[in-house]
């Protein structure tokens, strides 16, 4: 009976945490690289064009992103069909910004799914839904967002690392329900061959799944090699490890191979991106940056320090009183994925400098160290609920929901940010000019104040795609009125 009452408390929990983060994001702008996704711009369409970048071979040329088709596929997609099928039952300008509310709560919500399977390793609904409230309020809309942030207010950028992450989530999924719980998938012998579509999918879907497949497989392969060497004491180091590679099970090839085959061409590809080309800076540079980069993720906002002090008290709670088999099994998964955060982090500086992120490590580009983290809080606080005494459980789940309290209360409601964007569409909507002259300081699906009309042509196009406009008009602001709001 109070289990029943728990599953209860913790579906709503869920469910109110997720409603009010689907708030957040509908009340969240548009931002600056919508229009050149979705009309598309020139340089996007070569990409949508050529799926697997073939056309930069075959026409013997450059351009932007040839190694994420899929992301330009499934935003393209997305935004030219799901709001005009809203249309029928909300206005236009009310469809676009739902179909953004439901994208960005959609992935957040699987990206939690996928996260609480790995951390309960089963389906039960009392576990699985503990994992699930224990790491939903770490996801920070507005609060904390700027340094340990996963779904992105720009729409476009949530489509570009959120989205790929479930893809790396799901990939890897398999595997470490086999390997780590011990769950026979035997009766999906024949759903596996669906992964190596997915691993190229992956592959070609966003910034950083080509990397990150890469370190997660070949710490893999270290780590089944490792395993596999203390197990075997007979011979030299070379038969030992001979034979720790032929004891690899077959089934990290199948997953692996096909991954790193993928991910490997997806660099390849990059190395032709025309962005890249004309962002030249040298490495050193970007090198020197990194403690810089880290420093200003820990320091800046109190999120990061209070999930390490807890992930550290939770960790010696492990250590010291519950080191059992359970115990040190976590505490070694812990150790790889260490491992996996420093190779990542100084992997990152090979990808090229943006002055949009000048200190190479922001929130974005750290998004898996940061639900590896989530990770640990949760398969650590699980663990130690579990398996502490029902005194030691007074003093320890409060200190669990003070956490998850100070997460909550810093993801402060802003339920007004679209509201000067909305104003100049719907001053744009009212006007009978074809140049209108917007009349407030915000940005309309731009990163920047726009002062020449021209600019706002492909903006424009996109308005009239989704039918919030019907004539073709251009607008403009002025920087004079833009300083003078701002001061």
């Amino acid at each position: 009976m109070r289990r029943r009452i728990f599953v209860f408390l913790f579906t709503a929990l869920l469910l109110a945490d997720i409603g009010f983060s689907f708030l957040q994001h509908y009340y969240t702008p548009f931002d600056g690289d919508m229009a050149g996704g979705i009309v598309p711009a020139q340089d996007v369409k070569p990409i949508l064009d050529s799926p697997l970048g073939i056309k930069i071979f075959t026409d013997n040329t450059t351009y932007p992103n040839p190694n994420k088709y899929f992301c330009h596929w499934s935003f393209y997609q997305y935004f030219n069909n799901v709001p005009l099928f809203l249309q029928k039952f909300y206005s236009p300008i009310n469809s676009a910004y739902l179909s953004c509310a439901i994208a960005k709560t959609l992935i957040q919500f699987i990206i939690i799914l996928l996260l609480s399977l790995l951390i309960s390793g089963n389906r039960l609904k009392y576990d699985f839904l503990l994992a699930a409230v224990l790491i939903t309020p770490l996801f920070q809309i507005n609060g904390y967002r700027s340094y340990m942030g996963i779904i992105d207010p720009s729409t476009t950028y949530t489509f570009f690392y959120a989205l790929p992450t479930i893809l790396i989530l799901l990939y890897f999924l398999p595997l470490f329900l086999k390997y780590y719980y011990g769950l026979d998938l035997n009766r999906l012998k024949y759903f596996k061959y669906l992964w190596i579509p997915l691993a190229l999918i992956s592959s070609l879907s966003g910034p950083l799944n080509p990397g990150i497949s890469l370190v997660v497989c070949f710490l893999l392969f270290i780590n089944v090699i490792y395993r596999n060497l203390k197990k075997s004491n007979d011979g030299n180091v070379y038969s030992r490890l001979k034979l720790a590679i032929i004891k690899i099970p077959k089934d990290y090839f199948f997953y692996l191979m096909p991954l790193c085959a993928f991910s490997i061409y997806s660099l390849f590809l990059v190395s032709f991106n025309s962005v890249d080309l004309s962002n030249k800076m040298p490495l050193s540079v970007l090198y020197s940056r990194l403690p810089e980069g880290l420093f200003n993720l820990f320091t800046q906002k109190l999120g990061f320090p209070i999930l390490f002090v807890i992930i550290i008290t939770n960790t010696l709670i492990i250590n010291y009183k519950l080191r059992g088999d359970d115990g040190k099994k976590i505490l070694n998964i812990f150790k790889w994925i260490g491992f996996f955060a420093i190779m990542y982090i100084l992997l990152l500086p090979l990808g090229g400098y943006r002055d949009y992120r000048p200190l190479v490590l922001r929130y974005d580009t750290i998004i898996p160290i940061t639900l590896s983290l989530m990770f640990i809080f949760g398969k650590t606080t699980m663990f130690i609920l579990k398996n502490i005494s029902r005194k030691q459980k007074y003093w320890y789940i409060p200190l669990v929901i003070l956490v998850l309290l100070i997460f909550t209360n810093a993801d402060e409601p802003k339920f007004d940010e679209n509201l000067c964007e909305r104003n100049a569409i719907n001053q744009i909507v009212n006007s009978k000019d074809s140049i209108v002259k917007i009349d407030n300081n915000c940005t309309v699906l731009s990163w920047t104040i726009i002062t020449n009309p021209k600019d706002s042509e492909l903006n424009i196009k996109l308005l009239k795609k989704w039918n919030i406009i019907s004539e073709t008009q251009l607008y403009y602001q002025t920087l004079s009125h833009t300083k003078e709001s701002l001061q």
